[in-house]
């Protein structure tokens, strides 16, 4: 036991160390996870020898939260603009990409149509995990809101492949067309129910007990959410997966404390969980069958890349008027990753008879698109101007706040203060910071010029860096799209309830405007507003 602990600790190390040392050349760190899992299964030792059953509930387990943080890192106020188009890709654009497979994986590798519907659906899915790690370490934002867009389909389309693949495997196992309905009923309904019904029932659990949880209880709360939702979705017949993200997308969105604090840690297992996924599922390769599946992991991944995903990307986004090159760029970055490896091993460990090796030719067929992909996503990029360099990349994330360089920082008033007793046009509190905000007690104050300081006031002004807590302040950033009902109206038109105030307003230039009754708020301004509870 001991000695397995002391491997797995170094593996992990290994992993991290060489993925960090990878990336600095463009390269996704998941690349060198699943080659060193490659290498240690071909070691002559026991612990580099798994099970395939075992691998595969390593790998279902690792994308609880692979999922779970896909929902929860999503800011929703910037993604709901796009929601519809990215729903519809994450759906209807899986299907797609699992029929062309089909077709493609009949004709050319001379599959049954079951076996090559199997095929496009375990293939079918996409995952972002590299994109993203990236753009964060880029600071690489892209033009029309496409980010979000890759943020909600990559998502949300796992669990319409798993969906895919139970069908398959239903049908494989002998089972009737008929029972195909009723599984497909069961696992959106209690996917979808299971999902959003514990999110409802937990934000009002965290917000009333969030004050008496030792420090880092709260983490460990959500954590087991995250596991509750799945275990009992999958318990009553529906797909885990899907409520997951759903739970983890109304968790992230909701104003909990400590919020993004939360989406440090999440961010964090969900890169365990790559790491997890890609070693152990390494494990199981044998070296000596990757070589027969080369030429056909090729072909499947070119077919991916230049016929099946731009025909879903194109159906579904160019049809709608999506701007060229924002076809194309999603069409590029449509990786596969952990989830494809997850469901290929569902499908040998299953019992089902398979006419080809359909583990080792997915998994070469993630590593040429991840290697390939994800290294040239930058000059892919730059090479169709999708590059957005007016706005932060980190917007599009629940955790944008604490890497923003224009937040907030709260400060208590101790009675010894040096601020204590003066009005607050007789401070100096530097040219680019100003107070914002004042609480006293249960009292909530705008400041103005003539206003003293009290002992024991709350003062939260611009600076480096403002982190909600229990409080009762949050910080919310609004980016107004041209539908936005605040679009063209002025700040005393908006009707703001008497617990919010609007402290500063970012124009597309970058230019910061101080608020007044009179400023009028247009399309791709940046909107801050402080509320509070009443």
């Amino acid at each position: 036991m001991v000695t397995a602990l002391a491997i797995g600790s170094i593996i992990v190390l290994v992993c991290i160390s060489f993925g960090q040392f990878i990336h600095r050349f463009g390269m996704p760190a998941l690349v060198i996870f699943l080659v060193l899992g490659i290498i240690a299964g071909s070691l002559p030792f026991e612990y580099s020898v798994i099970e395939p059953p075992i691998a595969a509930n390593v790998g279902e387990a690792a994308l609880i939260f692979v999922m779970f943080y896909g929902g929860f890192g999503t800011n929703w106020k910037i993604a709901r603009t796009v929601a519809v188009k990215a729903g519809m890709l994450a759906s209807l654009g899986v299907i797609i990409t699992a029929g062309a497979v089909m077709l493609f994986t009949v004709l050319v590798f001379h599959l049954s149509w079951i076996e090559g519907f199997l095929f496009g659906s375990i293939i079918g899915c996409t995952d972002a995990a590299s994109v993203f790690s990236i753009l964060r370490s880029k600071k690489m934002n892209l033009k029309h809101n496409t980010v979000s867009v890759l943020e909600i389909e990559n998502g949300s389309n796992d669990p319409t492949a798993y969906l895919l693949t139970l069908v398959a495997l239903l049908i494989m196992q002998g089972g009737s067309l008929w029972d195909v309905p009723l599984l497909v009923a069961k696992q959106i309904v209690f996917g979808v129910g299971i999902g959003i019904g514990i999110a409802v029932l937990a934000v009002p659990v965290i917000l009333r007990f969030s004050k008496h949880f030792a420090d880092g209880m709260d983490l460990v709360f959500v954590f087991a959410i995250a596991i509750l939702t799945f275990a009992l979705a999958q318990l009553l017949g529906g797909n885990g997966y899907l409520a997951a993200f759903l739970c983890g997308i109304i968790l992230g969105n909701s104003k909990i404390p400590n919020k993004v604090r939360m989406a440090h840690f999440f961010d964090s297992v969900d890169w365990l969980g790559q790491i997890m996924i890609f070693f152990f599922l390494g494990l199981l390769v044998t070296p000596a069958n990757l070589i027969p599946a080369i030429l056909p992991a090729i072909a499947l991944a070119l077919f991916l890349l230049f016929i099946a995903r731009p025909l879903a990307v194109f159906l579904i986004f160019r049809l709608r008027g999506s701007p060229l090159n924002q076809c194309l760029l999603i069409s590029w970055v449509g990786l596969r990753g952990a989830a494809s490896l997850v469901f290929a091993v569902l499908a040998i460990t299953s019992g089902v008879v398979l006419q080809s090796d359909i583990f080792h030719i997915v998994v070469l067929t993630a590593f040429f698109s991840i290697l390939i992909q994800g290294t040239l996503l930058e000059p892919m990029a730059k090479r169709l101007n999708m590059i957005d360099t007016e706005t932060d990349v980190m917007q599009s994330f629940t955790d944008f706040q604490e890497h923003s360089e224009k937040a907030f920082l709260k400060i208590r008033l101790d009675p010894g203060h040096a601020w204590v007793g003066h009005d607050l046009k007789s401070l100096d509190v530097g040219q680019n910071s100003l107070i914002v905000l004042i609480k006293r007690g249960n009292q909530t104050i705008a400041p103005k010029g003539d206003t003293v300081l009290m002992p024991d006031d709350i003062v939260v002004m611009t600076a480096e860096s403002y982190t909600d807590t229990d409080d009762g302040m949050h910080v919310e950033r609004r980016i107004i799209e041209k539908e936005d009902p605040w679009a063209h109206l002025l700040i005393s038109d908006l009707g703001l309830p008497s617990n919010a105030l609007i402290v500063a307003v970012e124009k597309k230039d970058g230019t910061q405007v101080t608020p007044k009754g009179w400023t009028k708020i247009n399309p791709e301004d940046a909107v801050t507003i402080i509320t509070w509870d009443a």
